[in-house]
C-alpha cells in the first residue's frame, strides 16, 4: 500500500544560458503523472510488486487521466478517492542543463491532493486493504496541511496495529516552505509511527535531526540520531550511494552508481521503490540499499518523466554487474 499525494508533473527543460543564442534549444515540455508517493507505487509496480495506491485527487480531465495513468502502469487504485471541492494538482518542474530543478506547485495550497480524509482511511475498502498488505508507505509530503496529515498518520496507526510495516520518505522539501514549528509536530510523530524513515542525507536527515535535539552535522550522525532503537533510517546520498542506521545502531553503507544524470526527478521515489521491492521480498538490509541505488541511478539516466522507471530485468542486471544499456 502507498499512501500520499498524486498530481500532474510538467517538465520543462531550460536551455543552456552560456551557449550561443543560436544554439540555445528549447525542448518541448512533458507533461507526465507524478506525485512523490505516486511515483514509489508506479516504481513498485515497475519492479513485479503487487501495490495499490489511496490517495485524492479531483473529479477533472488531469484527474481521470492520472487514474487511466496509473492503472496502465499496473498499480490498483480502489483506494483512490475523486473530489469536486478542489483541482487536481499541478508541480511545474524547471530543470536546468547541469540537472539542478525548480519546483512550483499549482494550487499552491495542493488542491484535491489535500482533501484525503480520516474518514476515507477508516472506511471501505481502504481499511481492507491497509489490513490486507505486507507493506505501507507513505510520504512527509502529505504532513503539511488537512485533512491529508491526519489521513496519513491515521494510516500509519491502521497498519502498525494490524502489524504492517510502515515507512516514511520525509519528503521535507525545507528549500521550498521551511520547517514551521506545528509541520515538525507531524512530522515527529510520523517519524515515531515508521518502522523505517528514508530521505535525502544533508537536506532532510540532518536538519530533521538538529531540530529535534540533537546537534549533528553529517547524514551518518541524523540517521543515528534518529533511528534510536525503533526505526531502520535510510540516507540517501546522491551518487555517493546510501547508507542505513538499524535499531540495533548497525550502520550499513553501499556505494552508489556512476552514470549520466539525464532527469532528476523522481529519483529518490525510485530509490524508495527499490528498496521496498527488496525488503519485502526478505532480502538484507545491505541488499536493500543496493536495489534503491540500482533503480535511482537507472531512473536518473533516463530523459522521461517521473514515472519513466526502470523495469525489474533492468535492475537485476545491473545488480549483476551488466553493462549501462
Amino acid at each position: 500500500m502507498v499512501v500520499g499525494d498524486l498530481n500532474a508533473d510538467l517538465v520543462l527543460e531550460l536551455p543552456d544560458r552560456d551557449a550561443p543564442p543560436a544554439e540555445r534549444v528549447v525542448r518541448e515540455p512533458r507533461l507526465t503523472g507524478g506525485g512523490t508517493a505516486a511515483n514509489t507505487a508506479a516504481a513498485l509496480a515497475r519492479l513485479g510488486v503487487a501495490v495499490e495506491f489511496v490517495g485524492s485527487i479531483g473529479d477533472d480531465g488531469f484527474g481521470r487521466g492520472l487514474a487511466d495513468e496509473l492503472q496502465a502502469a499496473g498499480v490498483g487504485t480502489r483506494g483512490l478517492v475523486l473530489t469536486r471541492d478542489a483541482a487536481t494538482c499541478q508541480v511545474i518542474a524547471m530543470v536546468e542543463p547541469d540537472g539542478e530543478r525548480y519546483l512550483v506547485v499549482w494550487p499552491t495550497d495542493g488542491g484535491a491532493l489535500t482533501r484525503l480524509s480520516p474518514a476515507d482511511i477508516g472506511g471501505d475498502p481502504i481499511a481492507g486493504l491497509i489490513a490486507g498488505a505486507a507493506w505501507l508507505h507513505t510520504t512527509g509530503m502529505c504532513l503539511r496541511q488537512s485533512p491529508i496529515a491526519s489521513s496519513v498518520l491515521a494510516a500509519m496507526r491502521a497498519a502498525r496495529a494490524a502489524g504492517v510495516p510502515v515507512s516514511l520518505d520525509l519528503n521535507l522539501r525545507i528549500e521550498l516552505w521551511g520547517l514551521r514549528p506545528e509541520v515538525l509536530t507531524m512530522v515527529s510523530e510520523a517519524v515515531s509511527l515508521a518502522d523505517v524513515v528514508l530521505g535525502s542525507g544533508a537536506e532532510e536527515l540532518v536538519p530533521l535531526a538538529w531540530a529535534g535535539g540533537s546537534a549533528v552535522d553529517d547524514p551518518e550522525a541524523a540517521a543515528l540520531a534518529l533511528a534510536g532503537t525503533a526505526r531502520t533510517v535510510v540516507a540517501r546520498l546522491g551518487q555517493a550511494g546510501a547508507l542505513a542506521c538499524s535499531p540495533g545502531r548497525e550502520v550499513v553503507r553501499v556505494p552508489g552508481y556512476t552514470t549520466t544524470l539525464r532527469n532528476p526527478v523522481g529519483a529518490g521515489d525510485a530509490f524508495n521503490g527499490g528498496f521496498i521491492a527488496a525488503r519485502v521480498a526478505g532480502l538484507t538490509l545491505r541488499d536493500a540499499l543496493r536495489w534503491g541505488n540500482a533503480v535511482g541511478a537507472l531512473k536518473v539516466a533516463r530523459e522521461g518523466g517521473a514515472r519513466d522507471q526502470p523495469s525489474r530485468p533492468e535492475v537485476e542486471a545491473l545488480l549483476a554487474g551488466a553493462e549501462w544499456p
